[in-house]
């Protein structure tokens, strides 16, 4: 059968669901190959255009594991979808798979009708991605670069927010947005002077681009204010991103002229689930008032718009 829908990497099948969920891949028009491990992921990047979808079966090193899935993501195969197949234990470490990369984790005992079923609306976006890309449309070629971190500015944000927006809507996934600033940046500025203000900046840039998933947009707005989109992650595992970026700046030093310099940053969240009004501007507008409810009420702090049961700690 011709190949309609793009190439599917089935590596290491040692799961007997994997083989069975390759077949029905297979009978649905997809081209599926099949590797001994996961080191296939890391091989011939250039041949990744073509590929809708990565089964990963998992039984090995969690840490080698976790490792390929950032390097995959990293080497270039932010929109390809990751599903993980394993026992009982890789699903207890779900968290940590996600983090690393992966889409979606699965228990082999399901079948594999059920399996396709639930990644279905991934695949859909995986395809969207593969014909994208092939056509030459990847939004990398309109690189919009801020001069001073080297992020997307804002004019690229917008770009990103829509795409993601429009996909998230598409195959039923949560959005959700982080807008973030440095607190008390103007002090900075006063004691050491406005080039180590700016060294901050840019180093507080790094901080976000290290804390965030390798696919995930991270863009300066102007100023000291940075905006964070997260596809596919809902309220509380966004309120944990924004949790793991806040423990990570506050335990950071930034290199100043004559000496090291500490600062904290606040923190605003908001997110789109499926089946709500789904409007993206919204979206950031609201992660925004979340920031300044936060600056409101001490600094350093995470709020989530709309507050809730934590306003009473403002």
């Amino acid at each position: 059968m011709t190949s309609v829908h793009g190439s599917v990497l089935v590596a290491r099948p040692l799961w007997p669901v994997l083989v069975r969920v390759g077949n029905l891949l297979s009978l649905r028009g997809y081209s599926v190959e099949t590797a001994g491990s996961w080191g296939a992921l890391l091989a011939e990047p250039g041949t990744r255009a073509g590929l809708a979808a990565v089964l990963l079966g998992e039984y090995g090193s969690v840490a080698e594991e976790e490792e390929i899935l950032r390097r995959f993501r990293d080497g270039g195969g932010p929109g390809i979808p990751v599903l993980l197949i394993g026992g009982r234990s890789a699903v207890r470490r779900t968290r940590r798979f996600r983090e690393a990369g992966a889409d979606m984790v699965f228990a082999a005992d399901l079948p594999e009708e059920e399996i396709l079923d639930r990644a279905q609306p991934l695949l859909a976006y995986g395809e969207m991605f593969r014909k994208a890309v092939l056509a030459g449309r990847e939004l990398s070629d309109l690189a919009m670069r801020d001069g001073l971190t080297g992020l997307p500015d804002r004019r690229r944000f917008s770009l990103d927010l829509a795409r993601c927006a429009e996909t998230a809507r598409r195959i039923g996934r949560p959005l959700s947005c982080i807008v973030t600033d440095i607190d008390d940046l103007r002090r900075v500025n006063e004691t050491y002077g406005p080039e180590v203000g700016d060294s901050v900046i840019r180093q507080f840039g790094g901080v976000l681009s290290r804390v965030k998933r390798s696919y995930d947009t991270v863009a300066r707005l102007g100023g000291d204010e940075f905006v964070w989109l997260l596809l596919g992650v809902g309220r509380d595992e966004a309120l944990r991103a924004a949790e793991r970026a806040q423990r990570l700046v506050s335990g950071s030093v930034f290199n100043g002229t004559h000496e090291p310099v500490r600062v904290t940053a606040t923190f605003g969240v908001a997110s789109l689930s499926p089946g709500e009004e789904w409007n993206a501007q919204s979206l950031v507008e609201n992660a925004d008032r979340a920031l300044y409810w936060g600056k409101e009420s001490g600094k350093n702090r995470i709020r989530y718009y709309p507050p809730g049961k934590e306003a009473a700690d403002a």
